[in-house]
């Protein structure tokens, strides 16, 4: 004959779910999950290579803006009306 496993009434792991989430008030904001601004970073490998990480992604920046040059608001504006004279 097999012994039956005797159930328990109480279930102990239920009382530490919670069952509404937490005030905003009451979180520590060291308590807080990174965001992905937080989380992301650059990083210059030994050889020179750049590259953006952010979580286990790691991406190889091979091009970037210039610091001294036209603003993006410039280049897009070239490349509107570039656009619009081959239409035309």
């Amino acid at each position: 004959m097999a012994k039956r496993k005797k159930e328990d009434p109480y279930d102990l792991c239920a009382c530490y779910e919670p069952t509404e989430p937490v005030p905003e008030e009451f979180i520590d904001p060291g308590d807080r999950e990174p965001t992905l601004a937080e989380s992301a970073l650059y990083m210059i490998d030994d050889d020179g290579t750049k590259y953006y990480c952010c979580g286990n992604t790691r991406i190889k920046i091979t091009e970037s803006f210039p610091e001294k040059g036209p603003s993006m608001n410039e280049l897009l504006t070239d490349l509107i009306i570039r656009e619009a004279k081959k239409d035309s």
